[in-house]
């Protein structure tokens, strides 16, 4: 038996438990095992595994979990809603689910979604795709499917890359790319191989091409946004072109005569947070300042020696710790990307190292945001991020009251690790002065 069959075995062993298990969400402490052991198992996997062998199991592992319905999150439900609502011939961007004007589109369902009043934030490629599921008759089943097969794709365009057989074995085989996406129904696999085509193109100077997949890629969700700026160093003129045209196209057409494709991301960028240390501490650190107030009162100042507009009145409620936190982590996010594009020339590693550094100062960093700095972390074998990306299912233990797991514990266990593992990646002599990659 080749030695790579044993940890497969163990892997569709888990996978198939996993896939006809009842809810997890009462039963984290027999999940957060089972994924964690079956990262290791990847792990040994990927060292073993020819990369055709890798790709055929991990179809199988998709497959297997094809059959689960989600429940650890419910981000499906919302696709669902939000390509019923264009199938009927109206905007997702023009109003809530729990809007009572579209009533007549609920179903059984609906109530189970999560933030029903919120108005969608996905762009209009990913709409697009909703919208197709909508068409198809069995909207659930055609959406996990066509993200399966995007995630197996995922694992295929790895290997075109530098150091890409081991990463496409292990993507194929790890279990935070297998479950969110065929088992959970997460879009962001679709956006990671539409980056990865970019990237691909963009080593083979295929410049235009790259432009518009890495258009697409953001249409379909804003993450790899936070590469552009190393795209556009070594694409220039011609990458921009692509981008622009496909971009303007697929946005025109997502926004038709209705409401902007933009218009409920201020809600999400100003509100949502949730298993981030950087965000809770910049925004202690920006309480016990008492920044918000001492702003607001300097504003209140300055305006009042001013003739009064509307757009004054619409100032007063960012004054607040949470919003001047986000401002200061946005500030050092743009400080890091800059730095990133000009310190790095390879196209791979700036992408890798910009999407690692979104994540790390995003207010919020759920399981399946960390699917977009997975295949970067695989191809170079970074030790902190592979980490990551094994211990963020622990992330559920925060939307799920599991016993022994805490907040604290979670971020703890997430986390500790983690930054040592950086800190040492960061300060071995072969690294130092450069950027930290995923």
């Amino acid at each position: 038996m080749k030695h790579f069959l044993l940890p497969a075995i163990l892997l569709e062993a888990i996978f198939a438990f996993v896939a006809t298990a009842p809810d997890f969400r009462t039963r984290l402490l027999l999940y957060l095992p089972l994924v964690l052991t079956a990262a290791a198992a990847a792990l040994l996997f990927a060292s073993r595994a020819p990369r055709k062998a890798a790709l055929a199991c991990g179809l199988v592992f998709r497959a297997t979990l094809l059959v689960r319905s989600p429940d650890l999150s419910d981000d499906l439900l919302r696709y669902v809603w939000d390509g019923r609502v264009a199938a009927a011939g109206r905007s997702p961007y023009e109003r809530p689910p729990a809007d009572p004007r579209l009533s007549p589109l609920r179903d059984s369902r609906w109530r189970a979604m999560s933030y029903p009043e919120a108005l969608t934030i996905y762009p209009p490629a990913a709409e697009f795709l909703f919208k197709a599921g909508a068409v198809s008759g069995s909207p659930e089943l055609f959406l996990k499917a066509t993200f399966a097969a995007a995630d197996l794709s995922v694992a295929w365009l790895l290997g075109g890359f530098p150091g890409g057989e081991f990463a496409s074995a292990l993507y194929a085989a790890f279990p935070l790319p297998v479950i969110e996406s065929a088992g959970m129904g997460h879009v962001d696999s679709v956006g990671i191989a539409l980056l990865l085509a970019s990237l691909l193109f963009l080593r083979r100077g295929s410049r235009v091409l790259s432009g518009i997949a890495a258009a697409l890629s953001v249409l379909v969700k804003y993450v790899s946004g936070a590469a552009l700026l190393p795209w556009l160093r070594r694409g220039k003129v011609a990458f921009l072109a692509g981008f622009l045209v496909a971009g303007g196209l697929v946005w025109r057409a997502g926004k038709g005569s209705g409401p902007s494709p933009a218009a409920g991301l201020a809600n999400f960028a100003t509100r949502w947070e949730g298993n981030s240390v950087l965000y809770p501490a910049a925004r202690r650190a920006v309480s016990e300042l008492r920044l918000p107030e001492r702003a607001k009162a300097r504003y209140a100042e300055w305006k009042s020696r001013r003739q009064q507009r509307p757009w004054m009145e619409r100032v007063w409620p960012y004054f607040y710790a949470g919003f001047f936190a986000r401002a200061a982590l946005a500030l050092v996010l743009a400080a890091g990307l800059a730095a990133i594009a000009f310190r790095i020339p390879d196209p791979v590693r700036a992408t890798g190292a910009s999407i690692g550094l979104l994540l790390l100062v995003s207010p919020v960093l759920h399981p399946w945001y960390l699917l977009w700095a997975l295949p970067f972390a695989a191809l170079s074998r970074s030790a902190p991020f592979l980490y990551l990306s094994a211990a963020v299912p622990l992330a559920y233990a925060l939307l799920y009251r599991t016993p022994f797991l805490s907040s604290p514990v979670v971020l703890l266990l997430e986390y500790v690790p983690f930054s040592a593992l950086l800190l040492r990646e960061l300060w071995r002599p072969e690294r130092r002065g450069s950027v930290a990659r995923p």
